[in-house]
């Protein structure tokens, strides 16, 4: 059976609602046309001139994207300007895009559920609740399947997220039991994550002060990549989709982005002669 692009959207906000999103985001239909048939869909992270070109090798009528390619409006579509410049190669080819962001972030089975998953935490629950929706919220708490040593927590993340390296602040002198995680930017969902009372703290991006005060706390406070701690729902997203559209009849294949990649580098010094300057 044939569906729109108007159809997917609607079944994408009953598993993560536009009502979770932040006041400040823009989720749902970027650009194209809601009454367009889908046959293909292609599944990423961000909205770049890479995942345009993954969607155009597979054909796809649609992109769904976790980040979305409008946050501001714009007040003209200047080519100069690198998000009209997107915007119209999409409309070139007329390829829909839709983006599921912050109502993702907290939704039950989302970005930060796929991320304990990842991790093996259990027994978790809303770092910051929805005053909307129960159960669900920004960020989680819960348990490691065992207590760790910090150093063995360190390397558990590193392993878990495929990490070339893994910045963090504070140390904690008592074993890891009790985490919380933000997935993405979570530095300001740090003092809700010292109200649980938790050993350690995975999230991205942290901020200088927010890593001072982890230190005087005896908290450790783990910057795991924003892309790194996001990526994953990607295959989320694919899952939901396909089992949808099997229970809807719905004739569309799946393409994921699994060559996608973050958008910085790590620059490394080996030695005096040598260097290392395209390393993730």
């Amino acid at each position: 059976m044939a569906t729109t692009v108007k159809e997917i959207e609607e079944a994408l906000f009953k598993w993560a609602p536009r009502s979770l999103a932040e006041e400040w985001d823009n989720v749902g239909l970027q650009c194209g046309n809601p009454e367009a048939d889908v046959e293909t869909i292609a599944i990423c992270l961000d909205i770049t001139p890479a995942s345009l070109s993954f969607a155009l090798e597979n054909g796809a009528d649609l992109v769904i994207s976790h980040h979305p390619l409008i946050f501001k409006p714009l007040s003209c579509l200047n080519l100069k300007n690198y998000t009209a410049r997107l915007l119209a190669g999409f409309l070139r080819h007329e390829i829909s895009v839709i983006s599921m962001h912050t109502n993702l972030d907290s939704c039950t089975g989302g970005v930060n559920d796929r991320l304990c998953d990842l991790l093996e935490i259990t027994d978790r629950h809303p770092l910051v609740p929805s005053k909307g929706i129960p159960g669900v919220g920004l960020g989680r708490t819960g348990r490691l399947k065992k207590s760790m040593a910090q150093e063995e927590f360190l390397e558990y993340v590193r392993e878990r997220l495929s990490l070339k390296c893994l910045p963090y602040a504070g140390r904690v002198s008592m074993s890891i039991r009790s985490v919380s995680v933000c997935s993405g930017s979570g530095s300001s969902l740090f003092d809700y994550a010292l109200a649980e009372g938790v050993q350690a703290f995975v999230t991205a991006e942290i901020k200088h002060s927010v890593a001072r005060k982890a230190e005087a706390e005896g908290v450790l406070l783990l910057d795991a990549g924003h892309f790194e701690t996001e990526q994953p729902v990607v295959a989320s997203i694919s899952g939901f989709l396909t089992e949808t559209g099997k229970a809807e009849g719905w004739n569309i294949t799946v393409a994921v982005f699994d060559d996608e990649r973050p958008p910085t580098y790590f620059y490394q010094t080996v030695s005096r002669k040598e260097t290392i300057s395209d390393k993730r």
